[in-house]
């Protein structure tokens, strides 16, 4: 085999190191810290705290420890963390392993929240056949308007009543 066939190896390296380079060791550590929570989030506070509130910064305290800085999107969403705060501080330290945290606040925050992807129900493709018998049932529609309007919302409603849902055949 030739020289010219044979390619250098690769010297992987771990990204840490370098990012430590750049952001300093202190700011990495916090940015993973707040990833780890914002993953752990709804087992920490619940799926519907979760969805209103969401942790956003963690800060440097003067006296050596953090805060935890958590937007939410009403009132009573912070009062709900201020009761919530001894657990979410174990919790902090268990999931996150962040240590140090000294303080929890709240920050108003229009639409805060760990949105989950919801599935989107797309329709089923219906055979031509059903097509063609809804054109029939509307053929008598006189309005060429009204009854195409008719046939897709017709087509639409058939469509979606095909499409399997999440609760069928739980009972």
């Amino acid at each position: 085999m030739s020289q010219r066939n044979k390619r250098p190896r690769s010297r992987l390296t771990g990204l840490h190191h370098n990012l430590a380079d750049i952001l300093g060791e202190e700011s990495l550590d916090q940015l993973i810290g707040i990833s780890r929570l914002r993953k752990a989030w709804p087992a920490i506070v619940g799926d519907m705290m979760a969805s209103r509130t969401e942790p956003i910064q963690i800060e440097a305290l003067t006296d050596g420890g953090l805060c935890l800085w958590i937007a939410v999107d009403h009132s009573i969403m912070a009062q709900q963390i201020r009761f919530l705060r001894d657990d979410i501080r174990k919790a902090c330290f268990k999931h996150a392993r962040i240590t140090e945290l000294h303080k929890i606040r709240s920050r108003m925050m229009p639409g805060a929240g760990i949105k989950t992807g919801k599935k989107t129900i797309r329709p089923k493709s219906l055979p031509f056949r059903t097509k063609r018998e809804l054109a029939l049932e509307v053929a008598s529609i006189k309005d060429r308007s009204l009854r195409k309007a008719a046939f897709q919302a017709r087509l639409a409603q058939l469509a979606y009543e095909m499409t399997p849902t999440d609760n069928e055949g739980k009972k």
